[in-house]
């Protein structure tokens, strides 16, 4: 039987980013992911002979501070960083275009309504002046109602509580801005990580994720793409998603981490109160004393810890009511030219709009609509589309000549109140083409082959519980010291040395790598005060 000093359940980034931190502490690290690619969502997969994308478009919200600690650039991580970063379509088929320059973003918001570049900063400002005020850090264990609060004094800072936590993305967005177009590029963000509308109450939550990491740790100078609330900002990666994924994994190797795949673990083997290893579906036992799981938590505490095990039996009860609620759904395009936008002027400026980020949702009823049908088990009339076509920026996505079009569809039923996917999907792809034909009426005409993934297939291929790309909601219900769930939001579990990983805990969101940190210096914080012969702080915590 081998035997590693830790091991990490799920090769997706947050295991990896765990392995690469655990692997500089000196830590024999083994990390299993059940598939035959390490990455989840953002690894490399072909769609159609010769179309390859990720599942996730762009690494938005990648945290520099990992990719500077380990060292991503040197394991052959570089970015690309489109100008512009992002295009916007509204309904009388003009065009906002998220330039890199403020000044040339400024002139547009200005177009809309005058003074209203002013009001969109003041909108970020004041974001960040509540992410400072709160005091927290995105970089430890969330924390709990008590220490969110403690800082709020002030009858402003109450009101900014309970504008961020209570009210609406929309009442928020017009409470600042005055004209309809500025607050429909804006209002998305609100709603992309949870099911949710703009008039939901805590969507103004997903628009603090950078203020709060910006508020969690400053860079001294160079790029800082979080300082920039346009998406799109951090840029592309040169080979797409799956160039952060190897990088990670290098980065982890280099340390001295051992990788595996179609490694799917049976079973946590525990003992008297304490992890021991893991048992493989092929009944190989592997053998270590602190093991991460960096899968949903959902399917850790319900499939993989067994059942009735000590301090378990409350959290399990929990878990089996707790819903994914999901909504993913991709259409990929295989294209024979690049898309055009009909507003392009020339092939210079098409070209440049092409290899921008996009979304399409041209108003904020287009949302709500969309959010109520999803909510009715209903595939969208209005899908919500984020999209890139990623060749345009990395060649090796496409046959040479030919272009990909990788479109995530933010609105889909996981479970559909009539019919069902197979037939549904492709009357939802269909959809979604004519959706983008709207700003890219050259679309139709060049498209050789389609593919598309629906909740139940995202559900097993990818091990997304409910097709839930964040292991949950990330509405303040489900975050801080909810998420996962009361009990386990410190990493720790019940079980000395098992600890929990990944976008389902603290503080969720997508390709940040955030929670992979935060859960080895948990585990490193513990074997220090066990090396300096105090109580394991799982012992304290529970």
């Amino acid at each position: 039987m081998r035997r590693f000093d830790v091991i990490v359940i799920g090769g997706g980034h947050n295991g990896l980013v765990a392995a690469g931190y655990l692997g500089r502490a000196g830590l024999k690290t083994l990390v299993l992911e059940s598939s035959p690619r390490i990455g989840g969502p953002a690894a490399k997969v072909e769609w159609m002979p010769g179309y390859s994308s990720a599942v996730t478009n762009s690494p938005g919200s990648l945290e520099p501070k990992i990719v500077n600690e380990l060292e991503l650039a040197s394991h052959g991580l570089s970015f690309t960083r489109p100008d512009p970063t992002l295009v916007h379509p509204f309904d009388d088929g003009s065009l906002f275009v998220g330039y890199r320059d403020p000044a040339r973003s400024a002139e547009q918001l200005e177009s809309f309504r005058k003074g209203e570049a002013a009001r969109y900063q003041s909108l970020f400002e004041y974001l960040q002046n509540f992410a400072n005020r709160l005091g927290i850090s995105m970089f430890s264990r969330p924390p709990t109602l008590q220490e969110l609060v403690r800082n709020l004094t002030r009858p402003e800072d109450q009101e900014a509580f309970s504008r961020v936590f209570f009210g609406s993305v929309r009442d928020l967005l017009d409470d600042f801005l005055r004209s309809e177009k500025a607050k429909t590029v804006v209002a998305p963000l609100g709603v992309v990580s949870g099911q949710a509308a703009p008039s939901t109450p805590g969507t103004p939550i997903n628009l603090m994720m950078r203020p709060l990491s910006l508020a969690s740790v400053r860079l001294d100078a160079g790029y800082d793409p979080r300082r920039m609330p346009l998406r799109g900002s951090t840029g592309l990666p040169i080979g797409g998603m799956n160039a952060v994924i190897q990088a990670m994994a290098a980065s982890a190797r280099s340390v001295g981490a051992e990788i595996r795949t179609e490694a799917r673990v049976r079973r946590i083997r525990i003992r008297d109160g304490a992890v021991q290893g893991i048992v493989l579906d092929n009944g190989e036992e592997i053998e270590a004393g602190i093991v991460i799981s960096a899968i949903n938590p959902r399917t850790t505490v319900l499939d993989l810890v067994p059942e009735g095990e000590d301090g378990w039996t409350e959290i399990q009860e929990k878990m089996l009511t707790r819903k994914m609620r999901g909504k993913a759904y991709k259409l990929v395009l295989a294209l024979d030219d690049m898309p055009r936008y009909a507003a392009a002027r020339d092939d210079e400026e098409a070209r440049a709009l092409a290899s921008a980020q996009f979304r399409i949702a041209p108003n904020l009823d287009y949302l709500e609509e969309a959010h109520a049908d999803m909510v009715l088990g209903r595939t969208p009339v209005n899908p919500v589309i984020w999209g890139l076509c990623p060749s345009m920026t990395s060649p090796g996505h496409a046959p040479e000549g030919k272009h990909i079009l990788s479109l995530n569809i933010a609105n889909a039923p996981y479970e559909l109140k009539d019919g069902n996917w197979a037939e549904e999907g492709d009357r939802l792809a269909k959809r979604c083409i004519e959706a983008v034909a709207r700003w890219m009426p050259n679309v139709p005409d060049i498209i050789n082959g389609y593919r598309f993934i629906g909740p139940q297939e995202f559900e097993r291929d990818f091990g997304l519980v409910e097709a839930n790309i964040t292991h949950g909601d990330a509405l303040p219900w489900n975050q801080f010291w909810m998420r996962p769930a009361p009990g386990l939001s410190d990493y720790r579990t019940p079980t000395r040395g098992l600890y929990l990983s990944g976008a389902g805990t603290w503080p969720g969101n997508f390709v940040s790598g955030i929670p992979g940190h935060n859960t080895s210096q948990v585990v490193l914080e513990d074997l220090r005060g066990e090396a300096n012969g105090l109580a394991p702080a799982t012992a304290i915590a529970h």
